[in-house]
């Protein structure tokens, strides 16, 4: 017999949805996983094997086999240990009920059967949301916020056992709720109202600021270009909850640390930056500080000491408000819409023009 299983795969911020199909039958003892899978996924037979030997079901005398559907699709990280476990319980009869299609399941196992939290769960929760699951079961982080997202029921699991007396019908206590919530206020070290004079130059940041238009600030060193860029961020609303979200998954693939979740982000990378490292890449690509701006602000100080190729590659993320990084292993697109501002003297010495 053929289970079905769901999870969700993602290609960057974009999820889509994984057909986990399992077949056991009676042959000499193997796992087999198909689908295009990478290292982290076919290490996943051995993970779900100790696992379940750990917690009484050894596949002895069993042939497992594992399509990862639609298996045109790479698939990467160790997002679907849970499901293809939920698969094999399931194809043995140890879970009596079908799973509905409406479930999906996401997580890593350990080797005593444990769940333990991976790397993009933010962006498989959006991800399952506009895929319109009906309930996700995730493991347990204290690390992320509380989430609440209409028309998806979040279950928080911390073994498989939780996730089998569940798909049983047996109740089980509920874990302690996440201590992190997603901010409602904003507080900056800087201000916009804390400057004096610069009239002008405020005048056209409060225009930047209102129509989301780009800026470029010109003048000698010292007349304070960098200090109005680093205080605009305070002159801009406060980010939605969907916005926060899509700032704490870029924030949580990218491993960057962020300060506060309401506040718009602003990222100032130097001039001796790599191309790469702003527009984001890698052998797995991961988001630059064009997604790490995300609804919020990249400033560009010394614009005139950025590499030609840096500021060629610019180009599509100002065009298209998002940056497609395409590599051998894989293609994502992360968005990048952010409001562009950038500085930079009159002339090489600096002071053309001042007295």
């Amino acid at each position: 017999m053929s289970v079905k299983v769901m999870s969700i795969g993602l290609k960057g911020l974009e999820g889509y949805i994984i057909q986990v199909e399992v077949q056991v039958t009676e042959a000499l003892e193997s796992i087999v996983i198909v689908g295009l899978p990478d290292a982290s996924v076919k290490e996943s037979k051995e993970r779900v094997s100790a696992a379940l030997y750990s917690l009484g079901f050894p596949l002895v005398d069993k042939k497992v086999i594992i399509n990862l559907s639609p298996a045109e699709q790479k698939k990467n990280g160790p997002l679907f240990d849970l499901p293809i476990a939920i698969g094999i319980l399931r194809g043995v009869q140890f879970i009596k009920k079908a799973i509905p299609s409406s479930y999906g399941f996401i997580g890593a196992l350990s080797l005593d059967g444990a769940i333990v939290p991976v790397e993009g769960m933010i962006a498989a929760i959006l991800a399952a949301k506009k895929l319109k699951l009906k309930r996700l079961f995730l493991p347990y982080d204290s690390a992320l916020p509380k989430l609440e997202m209409e028309g998806l029921e979040l279950v928080y699991v911390q073994c498989i056992q939780d996730v089998t007396s569940i798909l049983s019908g047996q109740p089980i206590f509920p874990l302690v709720e996440q201590p992190i919530v997603l901010e409602e206020t904003v507080s900056s070290k800087r201000d916009f109202n804390q400057i004096i004079g610069h009239s002008f130059a405020k005048r056209a940041l409060e225009i930047a600021a209102s129509g989301e238009h780009y800026l470029l600030m010109d003048g000698p060193p010292g007349c304070g270009k960098s200090l109005l860029a680093e205080t605009f961020p305070s002159i801009l609303p406060p980010l939605s909850k969907e916005a926060q979200l899509e700032k704490l998954s870029l924030y949580q693939l990218a491993g960057a640390p962020y300060s506060s979740l309401v506040q718009p982000p602003y990222r100032h990378p130097h001039h001796s930056a790599s191309a790469v490292s702003i527009i984001g890449g890698g052998t797995n690509p991961k988001p630059g500080e064009v997604s790490l701006a995300h609804h919020g602000v990249l400033f560009l100080d010394e614009l005139g000491e950025f590499s030609k190729k840096t500021l060629d590659m610019l180009r599509q993320p100002l065009e298209n408000q998002r940056v497609t990084i395409s590599r051998v292993h894989s293609t994502v697109t992360y968005p990048a819409k952010f409001i562009f501002i950038a500085a930079m003297n009159p002339c090489p010495c600096g002071y053309l023009g001042s007295p």
